[in-house]
């Protein structure tokens, strides 16, 4: 059994006095997809951060792709984000001036991707993308940008993909199309996905379920969450 992430004991502090995670055990396997459930200011998006490698821990370890990424220099630490880790944000963070697929081969072209283009296409077929390929992000829905950012997520076959509140700004209907784009990971790819959200639609989407209260990580909900 593949473990891609394994957090041991972890803690962060921002001030040095108040710690935002607090001594958080988590293994998440190969191709499990699970999901951070928690209030605003529960630690939610801390620990994403410790498992994407934008933040380190105050103490304890997370281990990613089998490296503590504490032991990583800055430059290691910005190669595990490119070619191992997919990043989708709750707002969808592409550039206006760019085009659907020049969105998604932008993480393809910095990793000197050699079949791009080919990968480009096949995400754009995958997500049913293709009638978007020319617009840029400010000619279509919300929903229809946050599944051209989770192909951009994609676009490196990265083992991991976090998605932090990636329904929270949407209606209905885009969250449909958010959680169909789930649906296709699930089915088509062998990637570890690791989602927060205080999302109902995603708490019944997603079985696996771990939740943050104050910092702390447990694995039954609490009255009231």
């Amino acid at each position: 059994m593949e473990f891609p992430v394994i957090v041991e004991s972890a803690s962060k502090s921002y001030d040095g006095i108040r710690d935002v995670v607090k001594d958080i055990d988590l293994q998440v396997e190969e191709g499990e997809m699970v999901l951070l459930w928690g209030r605003n200011g529960s630690g939610k998006s801390t620990l994403l951060n410790l498992i994407g490698c934008i933040d380190l821990p105050t103490s304890g370890k997370v281990i990613v792709t089998g490296k503590d990424t504490s032991k990583l220099s800055p430059r290691e630490l910005a190669k595990l984000r490119l070619v191992r880790i997919g990043h989708v944000f709750q707002r969808h963070n592409l550039i206006n001036d760019l085009t659907v697929e020049e969105n998604i081969l932008l993480p393809l072209k910095i990793a000197r991707d050699r079949e791009a283009g080919e990968r480009a296409k096949s995400l754009l077929a995958t997500f049913e993308l293709e009638p978007f390929a020319k617009k840029k992000p400010g000619e279509i829905s919300g929903g229809e940008s946050q599944k051209v950012a989770i192909a951009r997520a994609l676009a490196n076959n990265p083992s991991i993909l976090l998605a932090d509140e990636p329904t929270a700004s949407l209606d209905s209907k885009s969250c449909q199309l958010v959680l169909d784009a789930f649906k296709r990971i699930r089915e088509g790819f062998d990637t570890t996905v690791i989602a927060a959200s205080h999302d109902p639609l995603l708490y019944d989407h997603i079985e696996k379920k771990y939740f943050l209260f104050d910092g702390l990580l447990k694995t039954r909900p609490r009255d009231g969450a």
